[in-house]
């Protein structure tokens, strides 16, 4: 492969990395994690980006950024673990994570306070010394992946999903990890060959092409499946205000009584209340992995009763008033000037819809008309329906 041909996909893997990344920051991802994910592509990005500039240049001129280059595969393993544990466990950064980034740091400190050009501390020597270094890496690529993907099994066997948005996104974690143990593993041996083999065999510098693959990997699959990067501004205004309160959803009919009920009128009349209430205050139902059993013990019933009074009292299938809610909901989004350049997939899973199609499906179906037509003429349509 000719060097320009190299340089060239290289080049376009660098700027997929940053373009990728300034999508994500730009959405403002309301999901621990994607910090991670972000550093764990400005990372990639960064080396990519040093094997294309000229070796002689970099060394003459950025020596320091030169030979940290060598230490990047220390911060892969760490980012992706973190990532992992973040996205799944939703708990915040502590300060005691810094220490995944240990050796790192002190490598770092070193060409900061150190001397590039005098002897190596003997300390430091397993991270300079070639075969060492890359031994010390490998290692570290393995556990951090390792621990990442116990954690992924671990959060998957003791969840029980009824979401597919959420079922998507661990089959797609579970993708990251083993692509990602590989590529970075293979970037670290060409590392360690590229410098015990210079001048000769530059050839394998190639080789780095496994990251821009990688990166438009992580972009299509953003592009093909946004749900797996979903984007819920509603979770993150819920109980900050500056979002419309969303008009009471429940016209409360008399129903008979169930039959085999042990439910009277005034029960049915109580749970219907609770039901609303909650749907009002709490909003559950942008929540995308709300289950009957959850709702239920939010409004203080039991599952059989609440399905009664859907099904009899409401004339509804629990999803069928979910979506009744969900409805409402983009439609206030859809009619809010804020959220004008928004894409439908977007307000979709702001919504606390699974997938566009059920979205469009279900829209069209309460409100006759798509949320593309909708959005045009909110005023209009609404009145429609009012009528």
């Amino acid at each position: 492969m000719p060097v320009q041909v190299n340089i060239f996909l290289l080049l376009f893997g660098c700027l997929q990395g940053i373009f990728l990344s300034v999508v994500l920051l730009k959405k403002k991802v309301h999901r621990n994690g994607y910090f991670f994910l972000v550093a764990y592509l400005a990372v990639m990005i960064l080396q990519i980006t040093l094997k294309v500039m000229s070796k002689i240049w970099l060394m003459n001129n950025l020596l320091p950024l030169y030979f940290l280059s060598y230490q990047f595969p220390l911060l892969y393993g760490p980012l992706v673990y973190l990532y992992i544990k973040q996205f799944l466990s939703k708990t915040p950064f502590k300060q005691f994570d810094i220490l995944h980034f240990l050796p790192f740091l002190i490598v770092v400190s070193y060409f900061i306070l150190g001397d590039a050009y005098a002897k190596t501390p003997f300390i430091l020597m397993p991270f300079f010394e070639p075969v060492q270094r890359m031994i010390i890496e490998l290692v570290s690529l393995f556990i951090y992946h390792i621990l990442a993907w116990k954690y992924w099994l671990n959060y998957q066997e003791v969840k029980d999903f009824s979401s597919d948005i959420k079922k998507l996104q661990l089959s797609w974690l579970r993708q990251f990890i083993i692509i990602s143990l590989f590529v970075c593993s293979l970037v670290t041996v060409i590392i360690f060959l590229m410098y015990e083999w210079f001048p000769y065999n530059q050839n394998i510098r190639f080789g780095f092409i496994a990251l821009t693959l990688f990166i438009y990997w992580i972009s299509y699959c953003a592009w093909n499946q946004p749900q797996i990067f979903t984007v819920i501004h509603g979770f993150a205004h819920a109980n900050g205000g500056g979002v419309e309160k969303i008009p009471k959803l429940i016209a409360y009919k008399p129903a008979k009584k169930y039959s085999n009920s042990g439910l009277s009128e005034e029960e049915i009349k109580l749970i219907v209340a609770k039901l609303g209430e909650a749907m009002e205050k709490q909003r559950l139902y942008l929540d995308p992995e709300i289950t009957m059993d959850k709702l239920a013990e939010i409004i203080n019933c039991s599952r059989h009763h609440l399905s009664q009074v859907l099904n009899g009292g409401l004339q509804k299938s629990f999803y069928d008033y979910l979506n009744a809610c969900r409805v409402e909901e983009a439609k206030i989004l859809l009619s809010d000037i804020a959220r004008a350049n928004y894409k439908i997939s977007s307000i979709a899973y702001d919504a606390g819809f699974n997938s566009l199609s059920a979205f469009n499906e279900v829209f069209k179906k309460l409100t006759g008309v798509t949320p593309s037509q909708y959005r045009k003429h909110p005023a209009e349509q609404s009145r429609k329906q009012r009528v």
